[in-house]
């Protein structure tokens, strides 16, 4: 007897996808720490950042100088590779899908491939 393939929700037809998982990106997010180690926040959780490729010393400058200008002038850029920005419009649909049982983002390559996994080891609920 033949295996039946699992199928995700939405999904179109048999489709074949390669994942490649990827443990270091050269992409990410530079986030400003203050000299005291903490993230520069506004106060409401939203952190100052800038998305940028690793040792990009431009993006790291502009950072530094939004930090100048904002006043805390000391304190360093932490890269955060495979990491990106999203409004508050993604952030409340991410926030949907996770209240649904789904994958909070449809582009978190790390979270599709722990649920294929998870499926793999423990099967299908149907």
């Amino acid at each position: 007897m033949k295996q039946q393939k699992p199928r995700f929700p939405g999904q179109v037809g048999d489709t074949k996808v390669q994942v490649i998982e990827e443990k270091f990106s050269n992409f990410g997010t530079y986030v400003w720490y203050k000299g005291n180690g903490k993230p520069f926040t506004d106060g409401n959780g939203s952190v100052l950042s800038i998305e940028g490729m690793k040792d990009d010393k431009a993006r790291i400058k502009e950072l530094s100088d939004a930090a100048a200008y904002y006043g805390e002038p000391e304190g360093r850029a932490m890269f955060f590779p495979n990491t990106h920005k999203i409004s508050d419009e993604q952030y409340s649909e991410q926030m949907d899908r996770l209240k649904q049982g789904y994958i909070p983002s449809e582009n978190d390559l790390g979270a599709l491939i722990a649920a294929k996994k998870t499926q793999a080891e423990y099967g299908n609920e149907e």
